[in-house]
């Protein structure tokens, strides 16, 4: 093959449908029974503006672009979406600077239509909502992850994708400008595919991967961090309360955008993520049920009419993130490692969010290093 994609999320995807499209004999390589089991199939499908990260990084970069790019593709492709909008509130005085500093970092970023509010205008739109102030973002949105995925999919195997679902990849060989990749199938079938050039994409296991290339995972930089992320789902009797989505205030290092309220394409509404820094890297995707208290406490403090009652556990999802639980702010890592003596391998590490908005414009950097 010309390139072997190892990971079938939705970046995995992306890459796999750009490089097919510029005419490289391409292999995806995913060692569940199809796309998208992990990580892109277990998040708030949010559709982000780019209001949060920090200034020249390529979380804040793409996810500018990509914003305005991904309402364009769900509008040819027919994929379910909407755009909603998102308030970002201060529940009291002492927050009023921080959402400041995010308005101005939002401006940094070149983030169009941020725009601040009054309490007046949050009662008007929010009556159930408490807050004082409130940051308005009418670009960001919801997306149906499960079919922006198979959009993907489907014109990567229109122009000659070809994919290895239920394959895992057990050792890399780097060899004359080669690759040999040992690869085992569910039965237990061993093969070995060539190619010249790699893509890393492989999610909550890509330090793993690029560990098996030949790189010292800690040297580099590049060891993961499991970090569980539940959500709870809000009684339909009370789906009305609110209308848009309702984020706090980040916490000030940066490792979640808070709990907050989540609408779905069917009018449902949930609550989360949470943060739970896995030590062992176990991928449990069960939910405390007696986290629920809690869900609440976080929820009350900004939104009236709920009772410990109307939450019911929904699902978790694992991000994959550089950032350590105490750490400093991490960025993605797409590097072509030539550095390292592993021309043509592109590492795809820490893609955690906006992972999801920015896919496309993830691969097409990706790809271009190929290109």
């Amino acid at each position: 093959m010309d390139l072997v994609i190892i990971g079938g999320g939705c970046v995995g995807l992306a890459c796999a449908m750009i490089s097919a499209q510029n005419g490289l004999d391409s292999l995806l390589i995913e060692r569940h029974k199809s796309y998208g089991f992990e990580t892109s199939s277990r998040n708030s499908e949010v559709i982000h503006s780019g209001i949060y990260y920090p200034e020249y990084t390529l979380k804040a970069k793409l996810c500018v672009e990509a914003n305005k790019n991904l309402y364009q593709w769900c509008r040819k492709y027919n994929i379910p979406h909407q755009r909603i909008g998102k308030y970002i509130i201060a529940t009291e005085e002492s927050e009023l600077g921080k959402l400041s500093e995010l308005y101005q970092q939002a401006q940094k970023n070149g983030v169009d239509n941020v725009e601040f509010v009054d309490k007046k205008r949050i009662i008007k739109e929010e009556p159930n909502i408490k807050a004082i102030s409130a940051l308005w973002s009418p670009d960001t949105g919801i997306i149906d992850s499960h079919a922006l995925m198979n959009s993907y999919y489907q014109l990567a195997k229109d122009n000659g994708a070809m994919f290895a679902f239920n394959h895992e990849v057990l050792g890399i060989e780097f060899r004359k400008g080669m690759y040999s990749l040992s690869v085992k199938d569910t039965d237990n079938n061993y093969f070995i595919v060539e190619t010249k050039f790699v893509i890393n994409s492989a999610g909550l296991d890509s330090d793993i991967i690029a560990s098996l290339a030949g790189i010292n995972i800690d040297e580099a930089g590049y060891r993961l961090n499991y970090c569980k992320g539940s959500y709870f789902r809000l009684t339909t009797a009370k789906s009305h309360l609110v209308s848009h989505l309702i984020y706090p205030l980040p916490p000030v290092n940066m490792t979640s955008l808070g709990i907050h309220i989540t609408l779905d394409l069917m009018g449902g509404i949930k609550f989360g993520p949470d943060i739970e820094y896995l030590a062992d890297r176990k991928k449990d995707y069960s939910v405390d049920v007696l986290s629920k208290d809690k869900f609440y406490r976080a929820i009350s403090r900004y939104l009236n009419h709920i009772q410990p009652g109307d939450l019911s556990p929904d699902q978790a999802g694992i991000r994959a993130k550089l950032q350590s639980i105490e750490g400093e702010y991490r960025d993605f890592v797409i590097e072509e490692e030539s550095k390292r003596n592993l021309s043509g391998f592109i590492n795809l590490i820490g893609i955690d969010s906006p992972g999801l908005t920015c896919s496309m414009e993830i691969a097409k950097l990706a790809v271009n290093y190929i290109i």
